[in-house]
């Protein structure tokens, strides 16, 4: 690929222009992730209100069944708006599905299960990842909707990006067109 790299101050704002957008932009930033689910750091992130944004990253890296949903990353000071929590669980890794409020659904259609429209979402708290929730707000800021689209930063059938030099890979051998590595960002060149 023939790529533009740019040093920005602030790649968050960057990476919610670019969602605000419709594009789709892979992040690998800060400390690894391990366990389940990509939770910021090494995610492919992109707007989650149109269902074909499903398609769109299944053709481009994922390669997954259509009833596989991915999931949203929510501010924790908006999660009431899109789920049902009466108990306030506060659901940092998206291992426990929750009913979408019907009011919400369109905002977040691609992150829904497609038979239940449940989700499985990543309550952002900004003391746990600053840089995330900041990239998340930006994105609220610009589109009124406090929640992204959210799954691992990987090939299918390989792990989860670990290094600078994984998520070149990935990003040489995919569709994808943006890659926010650190405070770079690499956009191949049209």
């Amino acid at each position: 690929k023939k790529v533009r790299i740019k040093h920005y101050k602030d790649i968050e704002r960057r990476c919610a222009e670019l969602l605000s957008k419709g594009d789709v932009v892979a992040r690998c930033k800060g400390r690894m992730e391990f366990g389940a689910r990509a939770l910021g750091n090494r995610s492919i992130l992109a707007n989650p209100n149109n269902w074909k944004t499903v398609k769109i990253i299944n053709e481009m890296i994922k390669m997954r069944d259509f009833w596989m949903p991915f999931a949203p990353s929510i501010l924790a000071e908006y999660a009431d708006n899109y789920i049902v929590n009466p108990k306030g669980i506060k659901a940092p890794y998206m291992i426990m599905a929750f009913d979408t409020k019907k009011e919400k659904l369109d905002s977040i259609i691609a992150t829904t299960h497609p038979y239940d429209e449940s989700c499985r979402p990543q309550i952002v708290e900004k003391s746990w990842n600053l840089d995330y929730h900041r990239l998340i707000r930006y994105f609220h800021e610009l589109t009124g909707e406090a929640a992204v689209l959210n799954t691992s930063f990987n090939l299918h059938g390989l792990p989860i990006v670990y290094t600078p030099y994984d998520a070149l890979y990935v990003f040489d051998n995919s569709g994808l067109k943006y890659l926010a590595l650190g405070n770079i960002m690499v956009e191949e060149e049209f």
